[in-house]
């Protein structure tokens, strides 16, 4: 990786707590994956950090050998205040972002998993169901990664189920009408196979 400081976009899907004079945080990019970030923090001045769920352009500077990266200058492209408002939401939004944060360096692409998860946030931000959101994304990012989600589990569900599964895959997530029950069975469903039938880390 060259050395020289570069201007990336990317989504905020962890942040560490502040620790002798700076904080971490992991930045997810379509182009370049998953990225450790560090933002020095001033004991004179205010030293703000990207809020989580936030997608920021920044300037990176690369340190100990590429493996981490100083944030330079960052401004916000869309922040998701919302979500935060809602433990349901937060959970739901949290639990999107640890599944990158435990699997980017395994994606065959970047691109579709940050399409994905910035759709999800979306809708958390708009105040859709959390499981909604957290299953369809689940279920996409499953399938884009090349596993027949579609074949061996999907199809495998009693009718009324798959009616609902159908549902949620064909209309946008703040639509969804399922009752939320019915939803979390859904996704301890998916999960299940998922830590079968795939090489993700739940």
């Amino acid at each position: 990786m060259d050395s020289a400081s570069f201007s990336i976009e990317g989504l905020v899907v962890g942040r560490e707590e502040p620790a002798e004079g700076h904080r971490d945080l992991s930045l997810f990019s379509a182009e370049r994956g998953l990225l450790r970030c560090r933002r020095r923090l001033s004991a004179s001045k205010p030293s703000p950090v990207p809020d989580l769920f936030s997608e920021i352009e920044a300037v990176l500077n690369p340190m100990g050998g590429g493996q981490l990266f100083f944030l330079g200058e960052w401004q916000i492209l869309r922040a998701r205040p919302s979500i935060g408002e809602d433990y349901r939401r937060l959970d739901a939004a949290g639990a999107l972002a640890r599944l990158v944060l435990r699997n980017a360096r395994w994606l065959a692409t970047f691109d579709r998993a940050s399409l994905l998860m910035g759709k999800a946030l979306d809708a958390l931000e708009a105040k859709a169901p959390p499981e909604a959101a957290r299953l369809k994304a689940l279920f996409l990012l499953a399938r884009s990664e090349g596993y027949p989600v579609t074949e061996d589990w999907l199809m495998a569900l009693p009718t009324p189920d798959r009616d609902g599964m159908d549902g949620l895959l064909r209309n946008p997530i703040v639509s969804c009408e399922v009752p939320p029950a019915d939803l979390s069975r859904y996704r301890r469903n998916l999960e299940r196979w998922i830590a079968v039938e795939t090489d993700f880390v739940l």
